[in-house]
């Protein structure tokens, strides 16, 4: 099944928040939640939160990488739960100390507004974004117990960024991949997700597609369930390539310049989508690093082939 919409999923999952930008909350003895989307969508993430778990709060928030949708309510979390325990890799932990890195964020939470604008959701929050630090800095493979009979593994998943982590769940056959999976678009395009390694991108799919997925959660748009949950998987490694195939083929074209390709990778896949997608801006800067890395994956096969 593909759900893309807010709400109970299953198996103690909720999409609360926003489907396009979505907060996982996992409800039990100890509940728990992945990612914070936009910085806009704080008051929808407290009233889905709140709507599950009533006078409960929730004690743990695990991120899966330091982009401005997945981080942007996390100081907003923390002020209405302040025993809330945020959890992430030491690369996050790092980005989130750039001064530079905080003000992107805080420049892309600014267009995330327009984001839940279109969408027609609210009420928004129109407060800038507030930096953060982790109280938890997790590790690959590390297994966290909450409960008898309920744990969370953490795996190291880059290739959409390298601070990245995916959080399965094993007894309950849910895998939090964010975009270490490709995001299902409005239009049921499939965007691949690599932006630093396209090789290290697909190797994480292949390890992400031996875990016998029944819930997948990824970044944006949709949940998928069963057979769906696996067949986005195997999809996302066939979408990866395409895109490599047709990202090469206008570099090519362009003689290597990579802002000519970007238009033109803009032009066929993102212009065509109608709303809600990605603001443009946060686009074409997820562009430029893919195209920038087909570019220089190019490059160095050359190299090798020429040795």
């Amino acid at each position: 099944m593909i759900i893309q919409e807010t709400g109970e999923i299953g198996n103690g999952l909720y999409v609360v928040g926003a489907a396009s930008v979505p907060v996982y909350l996992l409800d039990g003895p100890i509940p728990v939640l992945f990612d914070a989307g936009l910085t806009a969508g704080a008051f929808l993430y407290e009233a889905g939160i709140k709507q599950v778990l009533g006078e409960r709060i929730p004690e743990y928030l695990f991120l899966t990488h330091s982009h401005f949708d997945h981080v942007g309510s996390v100081s907003y979390l923390k002020d209405i739960w302040p025993e809330l325990k945020v959890g992430g890799s030491v690369r996050c932990s790092e980005v989130l100390q750039k001064t530079k890195a905080v003000q992107l964020l805080r420049d892309l939470n600014v267009e995330g507004i327009k984001v839940l604008k279109e969408s027609g959701l609210e009420p928004i929050n129109e407060k800038r974004f507030e930096s953060f630090e982790l109280d938890i800095v997790v590790k690959p493979d590390q297994t966290i117990e909450f409960a008898p009979g309920l744990s969370v593994m953490v795996l190291n998943t880059p290739g959409h960024t390298w601070d990245f982590m995916s959080y399965w769940m094993p007894e309950k056959k849910i895998l939090v991949a964010s975009e270490a999976v490709a995001t299902y678009e409005a239009n049921g395009y499939l965007q691949p997700e690599f932006l630093v390694d396209f090789d290290a991108y697909t190797n994480s799919l292949k390890v992400l597609k031996k875990l016998g997925v029944k819930i997948l959660c990824p970044g944006h748009h949709a949940v998928f369930t069963d057979e769906d949950a696996v067949a986005h998987i195997e999809k996302s490694f066939q979408a990866a390539r395409e895109y490599l195939i047709m990202t090469e083929t206008f570099l090519v074209q362009e003689k290597g310049k990579i802002e000519k390709a970007v238009e033109l990778v803009k032009k066929a896949e993102w212009d065509p989508r109608p709303w809600p997608k990605q603001p443009e801006s946060a686009y074409l800067l997820n562009t430029w690093n893919r195209v920038n890395t087909i570019w220089n994956r190019m490059n160095r096969n050359e190299e090798i082939a020429e040795h």
